[in-house]
């Protein structure tokens, strides 16, 4: 697929595979555009950025929603030490916060990108949780995250809709006989085991 890499008022096309990493991408950006990071005391980085969100190195492009003839943003950064993360999610499945890392640019992404983002990091599928701020009030996809007044630090929760806690539990923790005992000969058993597999994967790396 042709996707525009976006820097300094420039455009260019790069042909690559959907399954191509940011990490990978970054390389090709390096070896065949004028980037040029600086020897000095400042360490810099190249940032790829896509709906305002910060890429990771390990994520493939076609897992955060790119596809054919996207833009991608490519800006050059100066490495801060000790810098925290823009927000964190309270995960109430696993009792864990994770980190959302990224510039200031992430409080004006739209509330069902942070969920995509929530969702490669804990491994839990989208459909499943909500967000709320941390007075309760629930983010919907199709809002801004500056809809709901989001700071830099803020800690939002994740909760799972009605009946899936346990179940979900049961996947991440790998208990075959939990998860087994939730399913039901009305479920559809392709979509729920597509969820226990996933989990399961993302739990052990």
């Amino acid at each position: 697929m042709r996707v525009f890499i976006c820097f300094e008022g420039s455009c260019e096309p790069f042909e690559v595979p959907p399954d191509q990493t940011v990490g990978a991408m970054k390389q090709m950006v390096k070896d065949n555009v004028l980037v040029h990071l600086s020897d000095g005391r400042q360490q810099q980085y190249l940032e790829l950025s896509y709906g305002g969100a910060a890429l990771q190195d390990s994520w493939a492009l076609c897992d955060v929603g790119i596809t054919s003839g996207s833009a991608i943003r490519c800006l050059i950064k100066v490495l801060k030490h000790e810098k925290g993360p823009v927000m964190r999610v309270f995960n109430a499945v696993t009792g864990e916060t994770l980190p959302i890392m990224g510039s200031e640019a992430l409080l004006h992404m739209s509330v069902a990108r942070l969920k995509t983002v929530v969702s490669m990091q804990s491994g839990l599928p989208v459909s499943t949780f909500r967000l709320s701020t941390p007075a309760g009030v629930q983010l919907y996809d199709c809002n801004q995250l500056q809809d709901y007044a989001i700071e830099v630090g803020t800690t939002l929760r994740l909760d799972t809709w009605d009946g899936w806690v346990e179940f979900l539990q049961g996947c991440l923790l790998g208990h075959r006989m939990t998860v087994q005992s939730h399913l039901s000969e009305k479920k559809h058993y392709g979509i729920v085991w597509y969820f226990f597999l996933n989990c399961i994967l993302i739990y052990r790396k």
